[in-house]
């Protein structure tokens, strides 16, 4: 009874904080689209990642908003999309790109525990992380180029000039969060509800299973960080004093960063996504920013592997 209570508080607090994120979100960015020389400038706050990226100036405000909230700097995206400044391509482009400050923002909570826990190693798979989030957004941000290359019909100039305005219409902005923020609310509802019957220690008893072949304390840290992030570097620093190899403690570290990405992360990321970019869209979004996680995470387990030799 006690960890159902527990679940439905944990779930209770990221509803209020996504919520939060999102209403500011989409006032901030009906408020700037109403003002052009506002928008001009701030649109010149991340210019850097949308001339490498070709997608229009305005996104650079969700970028770095992203920073600070993310729910904050995709309920933006959205907020554009929606008043038809940013086509389909690119609030896909935009929104995956975003899964970069996104991560820092993640991280920064998470510092002081992993570099207290591991120490030099703490460091060096912090450095690991941050180069998997650079490297996702540079590979998103080259298709940009690539897909959004020469878009530059009638209406997409006039937006990237700022010529289409949009006004703060109160009533088409209730109607906007009111979508976004019920859709996040059924699914995690539902997702409450699979966790007190549940599902996750299902989930987690079937992949210990599955992963019998790997060392006994490499499923531990594998099940601990599905469990969440700290609970992995604090397991990892343990076996780092026991005197096992910090190279090997790394490389369980990406299993279960992979691992975490698709468990834990579908889990928690779903109603979210679902929830700000709609079903369709944020399955998608969700689906493709996961899939290449996961990658790159196994991508540089397998470095780590030809390196140790």
């Amino acid at each position: 009874m006690s960890d159902a209570i527990g679940v439905i508080l944990r779930e209770l607090q990221y509803l209020l904080f996504s919520s939060a994120g999102i209403v500011i979100g989409v006032l901030a960015m009906y408020y700037i689209l109403s003002r052009e020389k506002l928008a001009n400038a701030l649109s010149k706050l991340g210019d850097w990642i949308t001339k490498l990226s070709g997608l229009p100036g305005q996104c650079s405000l969700p970028f770095v908003a992203s920073l600070f909230s993310p729910s904050t700097g995709s309920s933006m995206l959205v907020t554009m999309y929606s008043e038809g400044k940013l086509s389909r391509r690119e609030l896909y482009i935009a929104s995956l790109i975003n899964t970069f400050p996104a991560l820092l923002s993640h991280l920064r909570t998470l510092v002081p525990v992993l570099l207290s826990a591991m120490g030099l190693y703490g460091l060096i798979y912090l450095g690991l992380l941050i180069l998997m989030g650079v490297t996702q957004m540079a590979m998103f941000a080259a298709l940009g180029r690539v897909i959004l290359k020469g878009k530059t019909t009638e209406i997409q100039m006039q937006r990237d000039a700022w010529k289409v305005r949009s006004t703060l219409n109160l009533r088409r902005v209730a109607r906007l969060l009111l979508k976004m923020i019920s859709t996040m609310v059924i699914t995690t509802l539902a997702f409450t509800i699979l966790d007190v019957f549940g599902f996750g220690e299902l989930i987690n008893l079937n992949l210990s299973k599955a992963l019998s072949f790997l060392d006994p304390y490499a499923i531990g840290i594998v099940v601990a960080y599905i469990v969440s992030d700290v609970a992995a570097f604090a397991v990892a620093g343990t076996l780092l004093n026991n005197g096992y190899s910090g190279t090997v403690i790394l490389e369980w570290l990406l299993i279960g960063y992979a691992m975490s990405s698709l468990f834990r992360g579908l889990r928690h990321n779903a109603p979210y996504y679902l929830g700000v970019y709609g079903p369709k869209d944020g399955l998608l979004i969700l689906l493709i920013s996961t899939s290449t996680r996961t990658s790159l995470a196994l991508s540089f387990l397998g470095v780590l592997w030809l390196v140790q030799g």
